[in-house]
């Protein structure tokens, strides 16, 4: 008798569980709408997608896009920042509905949670010291490229580098270009956008551009199965495409409207 009334408290309890990770991130529209926020992360560290200000606060494209997407549910939107690599298991946690936080649209990543279609685009760069002078991914065998991980650009320089080019893995971009500027690695791998934000508080810094090496296109992240959410996210998302929001946004962001072309899932 003790026994199954330890089996029913056990299973009791794991109910208790799963109605509070429900309501703490809906899975489904009515859910948000009901509860009066839109739980959304963005990445900590990559400027001027998202970044946290000299004031502690959330700024950049993602933040501004996930504001757009809270005002058409109808509610504000509660954002959250996350590393590079606590984006993915933060939303398989339920911390948040869903990511907008720089993340390319991968067959692995694919696996654990859906995407959208993209809704921004970013060519990516291996950026050097003025004198290094590299040219192909030839000329960094024997280098050390410092890379943030579980990125794009990590599985990109991972599939075309050749054998020789020794990979340093960073939390972000932002360390990983301090990396560089701080002659720790020989070259960065990183997003050509946020390299040309870094240049910003670094105008002197003695480094540059040395050949581009990917486009990756960036979608929203939901958990797997909330099909009704990822609907509502790509209707939206081809409404705010269409009517000109997305490419006010990024013409502040990043000096241009986004590419007509981008994937459409």
């Amino acid at each position: 008798m003790k026994m199954l009334r330890n089996v029913w408290l056990g299973g009791f309890l794991a109910a208790v569980m799963l109605l509070v990770s429900a309501a703490a991130s809906a899975q489904s529209i009515n859910d948000i709408v009901k509860r009066g926020k839109v739980l959304i992360g963005v990445n900590s560290g990559a400027p001027p997608f998202s970044f946290v200000d000299a004031d502690g606060k959330a700024k950049g494209l993602d933040v501004d896009v996930a504001n757009l997407f809270a005002h058409y549910l109808g509610v504000p939107a509660v954002i959250t920042t996350y590393t590079t690599a606590a984006r993915i298991p933060a939303l398989e946690a339920g911390k948040v509905d869903f990511m907008i936080a720089t993340l390319g649209a991968t067959p692995a990543r694919a696996k654990v949670v859906m995407f959208t279609g993209s809704y921004n685009v970013f060519p990516l760069v291996v950026a050097g010291h003025k004198d290094a002078h590299f040219k192909t991914m030839d000329d960094l065998i024997g280098k050390k490229v410092a890379i943030a991980r579980g990125t794009p650009q990590e599985a990109a320089l991972m599939r075309v580098s050749p054998k020789g080019v020794s990979l340093a893995p960073f939390d972000d971009d932002l360390t990983a270009t301090q990396a560089l500027l701080t002659k720790q690695v020989d070259a960065v791998a990183i997003p050509e956008t946020i390299y040309k934000e870094v240049l910003k508080t670094r105008p002197n810094a003695d480094i540059a551009v040395m050949f581009p090496f990917h486009n990756d296109f960036q979608s929203i992240a939901v958990r797997t199965g909330s099909f009704e959410l990822l609907q509502w996210l790509n209707t939206t998302l081809s409404y705010i495409k269409n009517n000109g929001e997305l490419d006010a946004l990024a013409v502040k962001w990043v000096g241009h409207p986004m590419p007509k072309d981008m994937p459409v899932f």
